[in-house]
C-alpha cells in the first residue's frame, strides 16, 4: 500500500494531455501570474490569471450590461475542439448580471481539470453571456495555454 500511495503522489495520474501538441501556428496567451495586477480599460476585454495552485484560474471580464442575465464561461482543447470540464466551468464561472448605466469589472474563479500540472495545452475559452429568456451569445474567445489541476 506504502508503494502505491507513493506512485500516485509522484507520478501523473491524468494522461489528457500527454500527446497534445501545443500548435505553432496559432497565437496563445499565458494566464498572467497569480502576483500580477489585471488593468482592462475596454469593454468586452477578459484576462485570465493563475489562481491558488495549478489548473485553478481567476478571469476578469469588463462588461456593460443592457439587460438582466448570467456571464460564464466555457473552454475547449484546442486541436481537437474537446470541452473542457464543461459543466463545472460554467457552473464556478457563472457571474448573475443586472442591467447597468456603466462598466462593470467581473470577477469569478474555475477549474480546469483535464491534465496535470506542468502538463501545458492549448485552449480557447470564450465568455458567454445568457440573457433571461433569449440565447445564449458568444461574447469573446482567446486561446490559452493551461494546465489541468491535479487532485
Amino acid at each position: 500500500m506504502f508503494y502505491l500511495m507513493s506512485f500516485l503522489m509522484f507520478y501523473s495520474t491524468d494522461f489528457f494531455a500527454d500527446d497534445f501538441e501545443i500548435p505553432k501556428n496559432i497565437k496563445f496567451d499565458k494566464p498572467k501570474d497569480a502576483i500580477d495586477t489585471i488593468t482592462i480599460q475596454k469593454e468586452n476585454t477578459f484576462e485570465i490569471k493563475n489562481g491558488s495552485q495549478p489548473g485553478i484560474y481567476e478571469y476578469y471580464f469588463l462588461f456593460n450590461p443592457k439587460e438582466k442575465g448570467k456571464i460564464y464561461l466555457k473552454a475547449f482543447e484546442i486541436t481537437q475542439n474537446i470541452p473542457l470540464s464543461e459543466e463545472r466551468i460554467k457552473e464556478k464561472s457563472m457571474i448573475e448580471i443586472n442591467p447597468n448605466d456603466s462598466l462593470q469589472l467581473l470577477h469569478s474563479e474555475f477549474t480546469i481539470y483535464e491534465g496535470d500540472w506542468g502538463k501545458f495545452y492549448g485552449s480557447k475559452i470564450s465568455v458567454y453571456f445568457k440573457p433571461d429568456h433569449k440565447p445564449e451569445q458568444k461574447l469573446i474567445e482567446k486561446n490559452y495555454i493551461v494546465e489541468g489541476w491535479m487532485r
